[in-house]
């Protein structure tokens, strides 16, 4: 099996910066070596915000907006006309479900609205490989709602919403990072492990199916071995982030 701490003190004594896409910098975060590591290196400000290094810049570009957002919440703050980039970023699927969070994250009217929404036990038809709105709900305030649900109805939900997974793998979206405890996890486990036979999954797209199965509590070595360095990174940074920081 491969050693992560190994692996990533190689990483951080030269770091590659091509593999550091927002999902690493995002969960790099949490980890004070890595940070120290790459704070002489990142030039970009909104890399800078994402690992928590300086405060999120203003963005009009929708893709860097919502970044900013993301790091906005991510440093504890609620992130700026909200509302109007969710709105911004339903036509973007890629950006939805994480405009989505973020506005979750700095409104409890958009926390009560998803609320409300998924306690309506109707699920919606939703075509393969598109988002839906209760999808969307579910990411953006399911660690909130789905432990108050009725069991049978959580796990309803977890299978629908299941089907993005794919989709957050190919946008290297980190989707279901903060909802995936919260969720009914023994319906996740093979979905997750299905993520080894995905198409056009990018690089790190199987390092981020990885981090999700080792939170699930599910071998997640197979999965980084079918990758490369960008997926060994995502993994080494969620799995060695999910270990008390001392």
């Amino acid at each position: 099996m491969l050693d992560l701490d190994d692996w990533l003190a190689d990483f951080l004594a030269s770091p590659d910066l091509g593999l550091l896409s927002p999902a690493a910098l995002r969960l790099g975060r949490r980890l004070l070596v890595v940070r120290q590591a790459l704070d002489p290196l990142l030039v970009d400000p909104l890399d800078r915000a994402l690992l928590g290094l300086g405060p999120a810049p203003v963005e009009e570009e929708l893709g860097r907006a919502v970044l900013s957002a993301v790091a906005t919440v991510e440093g504890g703050a609620p992130a700026p006309d909200a509302a109007g980039l969710e709105e911004r970023a339903q036509a973007e699927p890629r950006w939805w479900p994480l405009a989505a969070q973020a506005h979750a994250a700095s409104s409890a009217g958009r926390e009560q609205q998803g609320r409300m929404r998924l306690s309506v036990q109707e699920l919606p038809y939703a075509f393969p490989g598109e988002l839906d709105p209760v999808t969307v709900d579910v990411l953006a305030v399911g660690a909130r709602v789905l432990p108050a649900l009725h069991v049978d109805w959580a796990r309803k939900l977890t299978d629908h919403a299941a089907d993005a997974l794919v989709l957050d793998c190919r946008a290297l979206g980190l989707w279901f990072w903060p909802v995936l405890r919260s969720m009914a996890t023994e319906r996740l486990v093979k979905p997750v492990s299905a993520l080894a036979r995905a198409r056009r999954l990018p690089p790190g797209g199987l390092g981020m199916a990885a981090a999700y199965s080792h939170r699930l509590g599910a071998p997640w070595a197979p999965l980084v071995d079918k990758g490369g360095d960008a997926d060994r990174l995502l993994a080494a940074l969620a799995i060695i982030g999910e270990r008390p920081q001392g």
